[in-house]
């Protein structure tokens, strides 16, 4: 029987120790929690109010541009079709208190560029400004119409005590606690995107894992139901009878005693579930805890771990029912999730079964996160890691090298920081400091729940959560859901490139939550910003997949005979474009200077060069690994 096991310890993510433990205990510490207090899904979060205004623009020349009346009437009548109430045109303000039944529209001023600010005489509920917008939108003599949005201040960071500290951890005091969160090495830059109003507002989060507890950095954020547990074996459910029941809850997946003790090592319950939903989405800005990287995304929590494991075949059904598919036996999903994280896995190849699981859940449109495993292994042996369609993430420190423990390899889509720094305090031993953990939300007992808590791991675990945030935040922004292959494209193409390079191939660099909201945003992959390099020097380690690519610039001196450009080594397909005095444009037709052939062989000689800068551009017709490029003046 194909079994699932954690990617924990010292190969996969190690407790380091638990702290800020709170006072009080769980109201309930039965097998399933009483579900906790949580906010519709579409009510928007308290730091972002719904738009109170449009503003519409009448086409030039149009009698409703021209006249303010008609213009209004037009406003009241689309305001009518969207909220499916009599609206009425107020000629200047609401002096009168509108009767019931209606809702009034009065003029608030004409901008400089020529739109209308248009105010509505009740509070409008969350999206019907939008929905307005669209009514008047479809009018042919309407140029544009928007609803008028909430700016705030972007520069405020979230005031959770764990964000930057200090924290006293065994009495001594710790800042920058979740660098890795915004590290400018090694972290994934959430600051960014959130500062681009990207936080995972509407977006739900499916966490297949050993489940959650009761924790008030999670709670608010958990959907209505809490979510399923699939676990259908009592060996690793722990309950009496074998089935599946309602609620994600982690009732603990120690191993200390017989029968859990049957083919396990004995440990304590490691409450990885929690963990990785409060990465993901814990509540942010409440001056408790930790912050998150999508802090209004919804989490959805899904059973598929327990004692020693689960079986692949539960996990395979967690992935359908999780993405809004049928599993006989279990309700409809009434939140079916945007994302799904995974970070378990075990040894071999991708089961056919998992794998048909996988494509129907990308096939609803639910992007799929894998952990690439901790075994210091080529990722090809690692599953549901190796299955197609995923995004699977590998772990690197803070320094921005690869972790110790991660696996490698050229099936691996993308790093993200899952902790691993090790140094020696100076006391006479060695212990790990807060920058070398992921940390997030845990429960303080040794087998059953007992107390919410604070704890730090590393992992690959760890890693992907980072990036199912960052799919949260891209689909918060989006004008449309993004397909999973979309996601990825943009994943990997907005990666950061790695600080150091890394000593086994991780992907195509760090993931870059700022870069990715942006890209998607201004629907537009991200263009490779030129690196100076000087004659004869060699560039060495070059990864990118399609999408991405490599651009330098190298300047000729007067009276140079020729220079000469080659990429060379590595594995994949790279092409090389030259122009000269300006970055390259590949839509450019002058722009002819270029090697393209099968491989990485590319050379480029230019005779009697001009004075002045040349700009290379290496893009992959497919991924390239391990590429060098070199560029030489005579």
């Amino acid at each position: 029987m194909q079994t699932s096991r954690l990617f924990r310890g010292v190969a996969l993510c190690t407790l380091a120790t638990t702290v800020g433990l709170l006072s009080s205990p769980l109201a309930s510490q039965t097998p399933r929690p009483p579900a906790p207090t949580i906010r519709a899904l579409d009510t928007p979060p308290a730091h972002a109010p719904s738009p109170q205004q449009i503003v519409v623009k009448f086409r030039d020349g149009t009698l409703r541009q021209r006249d303010t009346a008609r213009g209004l009437q037009r406003v009241a009548e689309a305001t009518a079709t969207a909220l499916r109430t009599d609206a009425r045109a107020v000629a200047s303000t609401f002096a009168v208190s509108p009767q019931a039944g209606y809702v009034g529209v009065a003029p608030v001023m004409r901008l400089a560029a020529g739109g209308d600010v248009v105010a509505f005489s009740r509070r409008l509920a969350a999206g019907e400004a939008d929905a307005i917008a669209r009514a008047l939108a479809t009018d042919p003599e309407v140029e544009y119409a928007e609803a008028d949005r909430i700016a705030q201040r972007a520069s405020t960071p979230p005031n959770d005590p764990w964000y930057t500290g200090p924290i006293t951890i065994k009495g001594k005091s710790y800042t920058n606690v979740q660098a890795d969160l915004y590290d400018p090495k090694g972290g994934i830059d959430a600051p960014g995107a959130w500062a681009q109003s990207a936080s995972g507002h509407g977006v739900v989060v499916a966490v297949l894992d050993t489940g959650i507890t009761a924790h008030p950095d999670l709670d608010g954020n958990v959907v209505p139901g809490a979510g399923y547990d699939f676990l259908t074996d009592t060996f690793y459910s722990g309950r009496e009878i074998d089935g599946r029941v309602p609620g994600g809850w982690d009732t603990g997946d120690w191993t200390n005693t017989p029968p859990w003790s049957q083919g396990c090592a004995p440990e304590n319950s490691s409450w990885h579930g929690s963990h990785v939903a409060g990465t993901i989405a814990a509540v942010t800005g409440n001056g408790v805890g930790i912050a998150a990287v999508a802090p209004d995304a919804k989490l959805l929590p899904v059973r598929v771990l327990g004692h020693c494991g689960g079986n692949f075949s539960d996990i395979a059904d967690a992935v359908v029912w999780a993405s809004g598919g049928d599993v006989e036996g279990v309700p409809a999903n009434e939140t079916p999730a945007h994302v799904i994280n995974m970070s378990l896995g075990g040894h071999g190849t991708c089961p056919a079964y998992m794998q048909s699981a996988i494509d129907a859940a990308v096939a609803r449109g639910t992007t799929v996160v894998v952990a690439a495993g901790n075994s210091n292994l080529d990722m090809a042996q690692s599953t549901p890691a190796n299955c197609k369609n995923v995004i699977a993430v590998a772990s690197n420190g803070l320094t921005g090298k690869r972790a110790y423990y991660s696996n490698h390899g050229p099936l691996v889509d993308v790093a993200a920081p899952g902790g691993g720094k090790f140094v020696n305090d100076g006391s006479g031993g060695a212990e790990w400091i807060p920058g070398g953990f992921i940390w997030s939300t845990i429960n303080s007992g040794k087998t059953v729940p007992e107390a919410p808590a604070y704890g730090g791991y590393i992992g690959t675990s760890m890693a992907a959560p980072h990036v199912a945030g960052i799919v949260a935040l891209m689909q918060s922004v989006a004008e449309t859901p993004m397909p999973p292959a979309e996601v990825e494209m943009y994943i990997k193409a907005s990666a950061r490139t790695f600080p150091v390079a890394p000593d086994r191939p991780i992907g195509a660099g760090i993931a870059d939550a700022k870069a990715a909201v942006t890209a998607t945003i201004l629907q537009e992959l991200p263009k490779p910003a030129p690196a100076r390099v000087g004659s004869g020097q060699l560039v060495s380690n070059l990864s990118a997949v399609p999408g991405q690519g490599h651009a330098f610039v190298i300047d000729t001196p007067a009276g140079a005979g020729k220079i000469t450009f080659r990429t060379f080594g590595g594995t994949g397909d790279a092409d090389l474009f030259i122009a000269f005095g300006k970055p390259v444009d590949l839509e450019d037709s002058e722009m002819k200077l270029h090697a393209i052939r099968p491989g990485n062989n590319g050379y480029i000689a230019v005779p009697n060069p001009l004075t002045g800068s040349f700009y290379v551009l290496i893009r992959p017709t497919r991924a390239y690994q391990g590429l060098y490029f070199q560029a030489s003046v005579d």
